[in-house]
């Protein structure tokens, strides 16, 4: 049959390459005008097509090549080195800026006393290490006892094991509805549904929580307050109560994502010290510090330390302890607060150049953010934007990685301005950036 030879000469198109994974296919109208035959031909083409998990249909934007991607596959994809142009869809901190390591490592090893960092650790950390970052955690507004805080291998690793403590397989997870992809990849691997809430300039809309709560059984709440990943929302104290309150109603445990508040200029509260009783706090030393320093900690509600010891110890066996060595040295000997303020003042001039550059659309920015929020016209996808600006040589991260609804209607691309190997480098992506919102949008090519 008819639909069947198109059928065949997608997958032949895949296989040779003329169709990669993530092209967006022409629409139902468009290719059966452009072959001369009837539109429902082109519909049992394209139905059969997604059947076999050649392409998916992602309501009105389109049909694309390939499976609807997976959560795990969407971290992932984050995580793949883009070698050919400028990457500006990873948020990590420019390498260029961080602390010199060889200092540091020379003082150890002098130390007569090191040997006990080859050892097995406690499941918490060993005690000098979790001192250290109660302090540096005291100094971000939050008070926290050393003995309700875990060492992790980063913020990552913290929120799996925050998650495997309180939650079971087949257990709802409540998060952003554009959310951080490693919330999705660990949900995933636990088994746990998600479910996303409304957020605005503050993040989660109380009454849209309160709304799934009353829909749904949510066991768990993850939010990410302190310029939110993507969105930048910043939640004030006002709304932290509120959220603090629907979790109370509905006897959430609220895991409380704050990898980013190192850099705001002055703190206004976490919900954590709003009710540290059903609360994970967790932070990272690997925004504000060294992406390569995979040092996290969670500071836990007290009826949890079992259940979350259990689970890092399942997961880990614990922190290397000479990571958190590194990290304990630099706390003390002020490198820490050092950097930080460095990288405060090169984010400053990051997000100058993009409001320079794309203030004239529809951003949400934050002079202390890492990231922008580009919201896009209206001839523009999400993902043919991410795949033109590609195409040109300066990589994004398009709305689909985030939304933990995969069919969302909202067409934003994440850029990461705080990554760039240097400013002059950010600028120059930014104008390809600039001039592709500013261009006609590629005419799509009929390859079947």
């Amino acid at each position: 049959p008819l639909y069947m030879s198109l059928v065949k000469a997608i997958a032949d198109d895949i296989e040779a390459g003329r169709l990669p994974k993530g092209s967006r296919l022409p629409t139902h109208r468009e290719l059966a005008d452009e072959l001369k035959v009837a539109i429902g031909t082109i519909t049992r083409a394209y139905d059969e097509a997604e059947r076999r998990g050649l392409i998916y249909g992602d309501g009105r934007r389109g049909t694309y090549v390939g499976e609807l991607p997976r959560p795990k596959s969407l971290l992932a994809s984050l995580s793949k080195g883009f070698s050919m142009g400028i990457d500006l869809s990873k948020n990590h901190p420019a390498y260029a800026y961080d602390p010199a390591l060889t200092e540091a490592v020379r003082k150890i090893s002098r130390r007569t006393d090191c040997g006990h960092l080859l050892e097995y650790p406690p499941a918490a950390g060993f005690p000098e290490h979790r001192r250290a970052a109660a302090g540096w955690i005291e100094s971000l507004g939050l008070k926290a006892d050393p003995e309700n805080l875990f060492i992790s291998g980063g913020a990552q690793h913290g929120l799996m094991s925050a998650f495997a403590a309180e939650a079971r397989p087949g257990d709802i997870i409540a998060t952003e509805e554009y959310s951080y992809p490693g919330v999705k990849a660990a949900a995933d691997i636990l088994g746990l549904q998600q479910v996303g809430v409304a957020i605005d300039d503050e993040g989660i809309i109380p009454d849209a929580l309160d709304a799934v709560c009353r829909k749904k059984d949510v066991r768990l709440l993850y939010c990410n307050p302190t310029f939110q990943n993507p969105t930048n929302a910043v939640m004030s104290l006002e709304r932290m109560k509120q959220i603090a309150a629907v979790a109370e109603k509905y006897n959430l445990t609220i895991i409380e994502d704050e990898i980013l508040s190192p850099f705001m200029d002055s703190n206004h509260g976490f919900i954590a010290g709003l009710i540290p009783d059903r609360t994970y706090f967790v932070i990272s030393s690997s925004k504000a510090i060294a992406a390569g320093l995979r040092v996290g900690f969670i500071v836990a509600p007290v009826r949890s330390r079992q259940k979350l010891s259990e689970a890092i110890q399942g997961i880990s066996l614990g922190l290397p302890p000479l990571m958190a060595e590194i990290f304990t040295q630099w706390y003390e000997n002020g490198i820490i607060e050092k950097t930080i303020a460095r990288r405060k003042r090169e984010i400053a001039v990051s997000q100058q150049i993009a409001q320079k550059i794309l203030g004239g659309y529809d951003i949400k920015s934050h002079s202390s953010s890492y990231h922008v929020w580009l919201k896009l016209p209206e001839n523009w996808t999400s993902l043919d934007f991410a795949v033109e600006t590609q195409m040109r040589g300066v990589a994004v991260a398009p709305a689909e990685i985030f939304a933990v609804d995969p069919k969302s209607s909202l067409d934003a691309v994440r850029i990461s301005v705080g990554s760039a190997p240097n400013h002059d480098i950010l600028k120059t992506g930014l104008e390809i950036i600039a001039d592709v919102l500013s261009g006609p949008k590629r005419a799509g090519v009929v390859t079947v």
